[in-house]
């Protein structure tokens, strides 16, 4: 009996550490960055991100100007693929040329929101070139809400489920983004009549779930 029960924890031990590893990847081939990391005024900033497995502390990426078309250009090929959590938050507020953040941090899974920025663990504020947010790795927002507000180009906002990230959504605000009737959101197989993204219902909308045309949202371990 006690051998059955040794082996029952030691069971139930080994599917927590699974989970742990699942949900929050430990740093491998990279660096703990921090204590915080500010990206500001020039796109050369992003260097501090160089090598970065988890920030340790907030990364805000803000006030960022220049030729929206240059921008755009080095945005395109400018990746993070080692960056895979965040342990407070993540705000971007005011950075010319960037539309999407899913070649940025296509990796990006953790955002634990342990010291929030007014409660809020993601803030993206008068973001005028971003079309779509594009965290399609993003499983956990661990604590806070998230703010999405004043963007005129942002579009698959109804197509995320924000229930599938974060265990309450009441506080989270978004507003004063593009209409959802004027941007035609589509998920990935939905033009050719085979869906294949998980559908659920959320704020009493029922759809397909993705981040953008290319990516679904993945669902809740």
């Amino acid at each position: 009996m006690r051998s059955w029960r040794a082996r029952n924890r030691l069971t139930l031990f080994c599917g927590l550490l699974l989970s742990l590893f699942t949900i929050c990847p430990w740093p491998a081939n990279g660096e703990i960055c921090g204590p915080a990391i500010d990206i500001g005024n020039e796109i050369s900033d992003f260097k501090k991100l160089e090598n970065c497995t988890v920030v340790e502390g907030y990364l805000q990426i803000l006030l960022i100007g220049g030729k929206n078309n240059n921008n755009q250009e080095v945005f395109r090929t400018l990746s993070f693929p080692k960056l895979t959590m965040i342990t407070d938050y993540l705000l971007l507020f005011r950075v010319a040329g960037l539309d999407s953040l899913s070649t940025l941090f296509p990796n990006l899974t953790v955002i634990r929101g342990r010291n929030l920025f007014y409660n809020y663990a993601l803030v993206i504020f008068e973001m005028n070139n971003l079309k779509d947010i594009g965290l399609y790795s993003l499983r956990n927002i661990t604590r806070g809400a998230i703010r999405i507000e004043k963007n005129p180009e942002l579009c698959y906002l109804d197509s995320v489920d924000w229930s599938l990230i974060m265990d309450a959504d009441f506080n989270n605000f978004i507003a004063g983004n593009k209409k959802a009737k004027e941007c035609g959101d589509v998920c990935p197989g939905i033009m050719e009549d085979k869906p294949l993204c998980i559908k659920t219902t959320f704020s009493d909308n029922s759809r397909d779930r993705c981040w953008t045309s290319n990516h679904c949202q993945k669902g809740k371990t």
